[in-house]
């Protein structure tokens, strides 16, 4: 009885390798690709086809499985609205997305296509404000900003400030961190939290004496915008700018 069971082993062995060799358990050009990563900060822009007009859009893409979404794309260069939500889906490299207009009356489609650090396709928009146009998109992801060696300064009427910031992201765009300021008469060190959306930066301290917006480079090493100190002797206008290695 063993013999035969040695025997009938090494006559499957054989036949396994043989429909290997033949290629019985299939190709890896069979196989699924996976879903892109979509995942994180993108900053699109739209091109007209009718007219010589594009549109900058910045927007932080929350991905599960299959499912996009984002509860805020920033619109700039369109008359029609200021921001707006986003819904959609990734099939392996070809994606879907719609942007509905939050204080407009439009929605934008877009059938494209991503690498995992690009997106390119087309539009359509529908709606009483711009309904009709089409054109092209492209976007590029774009890293976040966390970081703990950021450096930078502030200018205004009042003088220049310097300070270093130590900032995280998590994964939806929250930012959080602290900020240390240099010969500031009225605060040293502030904690601060904000947000990332595509390329634009948000930082308020936690007692609201502070605060900046500005945009980031798509390399995320430098932020430039305006600040404000909200109140006190210090209160003021200017202007930052910070970078990190």
């Amino acid at each position: 009885m063993a013999a035969h069971r040695c025997v009938a082993f090494f006559a499957c062995l054989a036949l396994t390798v043989f429909l290997a060799a033949c290629g019985g358990g299939g190709s890896s050009s069979d196989r699924p690709r996976p879903n892109a990563d979509v995942s994180g900060n993108w900053h699109a822009t739209t091109t007209s086809s009718s007219a010589p007009t594009s549109t900058d859009l910045d927007m932080f893409i929350v991905q599960s499985g299959t499912s996009l979404a984002s509860t805020l794309v920033l619109l700039n260069g369109t008359p029609c609205a200021s921001q707006g939500t986003l819904t959609g889906r990734v099939d392996q490299q070809a994606v879907d997305l719609t942007i509905r207009e939050s204080d407009g009356p439009d929605t934008i489609t877009v059938p494209g296509s991503t690498d995992g650090v690009t997106i390119s396709g087309s539009y359509t928009i529908s709606g009483s404000c711009d309904g009709g146009d089409t054109g092209t998109v492209f976007a590029n992801f774009i890293p976040t900003v966390d970081s703990a060696r950021w450096s930078g300064d502030t200018s205004s009427v009042n003088g220049t400030l310097t300070f270093t910031a130590d900032i995280q992201e998590d994964s939806h765009g929250n930012l959080n961190g602290t900020m240390s300021f240099d010969n500031s008469p009225c605060f040293t060190n502030l904690t601060v939290t904000g947000n990332q959306v595509g390329t634009a930066v948000r930082l308020r301290d936690t007692q609201d004496l502070f605060e900046a917006f500005g945009n980031t480079n798509e390399q995320a090493t430098s932020i430039s915008g305006d600040y404000s100190v909200l109140s006190g002797a210090c209160a003021e206008d200017g202007t930052f700018s910070m970078t990190t290695p």
